[in-house]
Order: C-alpha cells, then sequence, then structure tokens
C-alpha cells in the first residue's frame, strides 16, 4: 500500500502555481486596456463586467498566493528574493481586494473621492503586478533572464561564444576551456535551475566555488572520472526517467555538448588551463566544430594524429576537390545548415544541422549539389525520418554521419550502407534494432560505432562484435547497468544533490 503524506499533496498541488499565476496577470491587464479605453471614450464597458473582471484577478491571485507558497515549500530557491517575491504577490492579491471594493456601489455612494482613490490604485497594482512578475521570472530563471540576450549585452557575448550560430576562430593559446567551452553549456543548460536565486538541491553552478562545493549532499563531479561523476550519470539516463538531467521539457544536453563534459573531466576538471595544455582527439575537435568552434590546420592536423584507424579520411582530405558553389552554400545555410571547413587550405566540409531541429526529410535535400566535398554530415536532433536516406545515400564521400536522436529506424541502413568511406557512425536514441544488424555488419570500413539508447540488445551487440572485431563500439549505459544503478540508488544513503530539499 502506498501512503501519500499531507506534503506531498501540497507539493503536488504547488506545481501549478507557474499556470494559475498567469491568470490574474490576464485578468489585470485586460482591466487596465478596458479602463484606459473608458477613459478616453474610445469604448464603453458596463460597470458591472469590470466588477467581474477585478474580482476574477482577485480570486486567481489569492489562489496563486497560496499556490505559490505550497510550491516554496520544495525549497531550492534564494531565500531573500522568496520572501520578497510572496510579499508583492500578497500586496498586489490586497490591492485587487480594494479596487473591487471601491468599484461597488455602495462604496461609490459611501467613501468620498473613491473613483480617484480607485484611479491611485489601478496605477499602484499595476506597477506591482511588473514587479512581482518580474521577480517570480528571477526565481525560475535567474536574475538576468531579461536582459542577458540584449545585443550590448558584454556579459551573454562573452559567455555564450561556443554556442553561437557563427564559426568562431580560436586562437589556441588564449582560449581558457572552462570559461570558453564548458561554461557557455552549464549557462544554456544547466543554471535555470542552480544559481543565485534558484538553488534546485543547493547545488549552484553559476560560479566556480559554488559548483566545486556541490549540491547538498557533496560534489557532483570527479575529476578524470567522467563516468563516476554524478551529473553525468545523471545526462545519460533516458529523458523519462525522474533523475534525469536536465528534467524533461528543459533544453536537453546535445551530443556534442556531452562529448565535451566528459573531456573537460577526463582531462581534470581544470578551471583555468587553456585550450593548448589539453588533449585533443580527432571526435572532440568534430564535437567543437559541431558548436562553430574553427581550428587552425594544426590542430586538425593534430587531432587527426591523435586518432587512430581513420584512413579512407585521411585519404580523402589529401586528395584535391573543387569548392561548393556559393549558391549552394547559401541554400544549405536557409534551410538551417552549417557549412565548417575541415581544414583551412581544403575543400571538404562539414554539413551540420545542429541549430535547426525543425529540419525534415523535405529540406535536407538542400545538401544535394554537395556530395563529394561533405565527409562530416551533423544531422542530430531533427525531424528526418527514413525517408532521408534517399539523400543520405548519396553523399559518396561522408566518413562521419551522426543521426543522434532522429526518428530513424533499421530501414535507413540499408541507405548508410551504400556509404563505402564511412568510418564513424552514430545512432544514439535512434529506432535502430537487432533487424538492422544485417545492415552495419556489411560496413566493413565503420571504425566508431555509437547504439547507446537503441533497441539493439546485448545479443546483438555481440553479433556485431563477433563480425566486425576491429569495430570500437559506445553502447553506453546498458539496461542492466541502469537497473543495477537505480537498486543501488534504493538501497543507499541518498546523495542526491538534485532532489528537494526535505
Amino acid at each position: 500500500m502506498v501512503i501519500i503524506s499531507i506534503s506531498d499533496w501540497f507539493t503536488f498541488i504547488g506545481r501549478f502555481h507557474p499556470l494559475m499565476v498567469h491568470l490574474p496577470i490576464g485578468f489585470f491587464s485586460i482591466l487596465v486596456v478596458i479602463e484606459t479605453l473608458n477613459r478616453y471614450n474610445y469604448l464603453e464597458v458596463h460597470k458591472k463586467v469590470i466588477q467581474v473582471i477585478i474580482f476574477c484577478s482577485t480570486l486567481s491571485a489569492i489562489s496563486s498566493c497560496i499556490l505559490g507558497y505550497f510550491l516554496s515549500l520544495e525549497g531550492g530557491y534564494n531565500e531573500e528574493i522568496l520572501v520578497e517575491h510572496q510579499n508583492q504577490g500578497i500586496v498586489f492579491s490586497v490591492l485587487n481586494l480594494l479596487m473591487f471594493c471601491l468599484k461597488l456601489d455602495y462604496s461609490e455612494i459611501r467613501i468620498p473621492f473613491s473613483k480617484r482613490i480607485y484611479d491611485v490604485l489601478l496605477l499602484l497594482t499595476t506597477l506591482m503586478m511588473i514587479i512581482t512578475g518580474h521577480h517570480g521570472g528571477n526565481l525560475t530563471h535567474g536574475e538576468d533572464y531579461l536582459t542577458e540576450k540584449l545585443p550590448f549585452n558584454k556579459k551573454n557575448n562573452e559567455s555564450s561564444v561556443a554556442l553561437s550560430n557563427s564559426t568562431k576562430n580560436l586562437d589556441k593559446n588564449t582560449v581558457i576551456v572552462y570559461k570558453d567551452i564548458i561554461k557557455p553549456i552549464f549557462k544554456q543548460k544547466c543554471e535555470q535551475c542552480h544559481n543565485a536565486s534558484k538553488m534546485k538541491g543547493n547545488l549552484r553552478m553559476d560560479e566556480v566555488s559554488f559548483f566545486k562545493k556541490g549540491g547538498k549532499h557533496g560534489e557532483i563531479f570527479k575529476a578524470n572520472d567522467a563516468e563516476g561523476s554524478e551529473f553525468i550519470k545523471r545526462i545519460l539516463l533516458p529523458e523519462s526517467n525522474d533523475e534525469h538531467m536536465p528534467p524533461k521539457g528543459k533544453p536537453q544536453i546535445t551530443e556534442d555538448e556531452l562529448n565535451l563534459l566528459r573531456w573537460w573531466i577526463q582531462e581534470g576538471a581544470s578551471f583555468d588551463k587553456k585550450f593548448v595544455e589539453f588533449e585533443i582527439g580527432n571526435e572532440i575537435n568534430q564535437s567543437l566544430s559541431g558548436l562553430g568552434f574553427l581550428f587552425s590546420d594544426e590542430n586538425k592536423r593534430n587531432a587527426r594524429n591523435n586518432q587512430t584507424g581513420f584512413i579512407l579520411e585521411e585519404k580523402i582530405l589529401n586528395e584535391p576537390i573543387t569548392t561548393i558553389n556559393e549558391s549552394l552554400i547559401q541554400k544549405i545555410k536557409e534551410s538551417g545548415g552549417l557549412v565548417l571547413p575541415i581544414s583551412q587550405n581544403k575543400n571538404y566540409v562539414e554539413i551540420s544541422f545542429v541549430n535547426n531541429k525543425n529540419l525534415n526529410d523535405e529540406n535536407i535535400q538542400s545538401i544535394l549539389g554537395a556530395e563529394k566535398q561533405t565527409i562530416w554530415l551533423k544531422l542530430s536532433n531533427t525531424k528526418i525520418t527514413d525517408n532521408a536516406g534517399a539523400v543520405i545515400e548519396k553523399m559518396t564521400n561522408t566518413t562521419r554521419l551522426n543521426l543522434f536522436n532522429t526518428k530513424v529506424t533499421d530501414k535507413i541502413l540499408t541507405n548508410i550502407q551504400k556509404l563505402p568511406k564511412l568510418e564513424y557512425l552514430n545512432l544514439v536514441g535512434t529506432g535502430v534494432s537487432d533487424a538492422g544488424l544485417n545492415s552495419i555488419i556489411q560496413m566493413k570500413n565503420l571504425k566508431k560505432l555509437y547504439i547507446w539508447n537503441t533497441k539493439i540488445t546485448d545479443e546483438g551487440l555481440n553479433k556485431i562484435k563477433n563480425n566486425l572485431p576491429n569495430l570500437d563500439i559506445e553502447n553506453g549505459i546498458t539496461e542492466k547497468m541502469k537497473i543495477d544503478y537505480l537498486n543501488l540508488k534504493q538501497n543507499e544513503v541518498s546523495d542526491d544533490v538534485y532532489k528537494k530539499k526535505d
């Protein structure tokens, strides 16, 4: 028998506060518009209608206050801002109630200057609504949520360099890995719930000192041990799992971002080391390129020298090729794609749709015409299906194909099988299963395969290994590992830094 405590009900009811809070704002905004138009004789509304609107605004404001209090019991909020927001919400509700009373026929007769008092209250309540809403937004999204995207905001420009839509040419001697590459990922994907205003699990990630300290139950990362770091474990859990981070419905960590986070931790999780001091593999170089970074030829050569087995790619890069037509590049950009040079002195490119999650089977046609020049093709997190296979199979020089978190299934593997130079294939989060293994086994040049969160079983995995013994397979956390991990969490004293405060 499951026993549900009263506090659990309060927590559940409190979650409706973000929904309810929009009602008083809506009702009162309508009231302001009506009263303004009334004042200048543009609109004539019966007084009873106005009374009903104020009553609805008052009732929904009071309800929002109650639900907001229940929500605050979860903890994880900046106490000072929380108390201010609560008090402002109460004042807003009281002002609404006073306005409703002044609008009654009895008040207009009995109270002198009731209309002037009402007008003053209308102005004060409007200001209070703006202030209360602003502080509520700060609690939910962080203090700089409204201003961080201003074009002239220097702080924003510095912190989001890695996640922009344009290519960034970096100097390896000056770039600090944490500040310029890792921090922007945390800012976009983590700090909404872990900042000075909102500290879920008593965890802050907006400043280095707090991030090092960890949350309620201690540190959340272990230097040189990416797989043993708690927040990496949470990222790898299925999005449907309650312990997955970021929570379902929030912007998720992409494959490139995950690669960089793992790399940073594995290299020692330094907060001040420069890019030149890190070991850069070709996979990391690809992830950096996917996020808009462009490095010098020297970095590209070092990355390729650090990798093993990508023979066909090296051979292609040494072959001359004509440049892509400028009109075709523009066409790809218009469909949301990035055309990133693999090397400054080569005409081979990576085509990435990392910034266009709405890419579908129709507008992927834009890449046709760049078959020979494209050796890296990134279609992760897009809306393509198996029908895109007809286009993909024509990209005959492609050595790396990324289909991470797309809706493709076993059917597309028959198209991919026709890529003669493919050495890297990412199928993470797709519908591929054991039924498509025969196609994978025919990809004799494949060197790296990613298949976690697919429908491929342990038996299917063994079949691939038996037929392609030299293939490097990344299968992430298996179902058995997930079960073992969750069972372990149930039997130990919780060290969950993300859960709500008691």
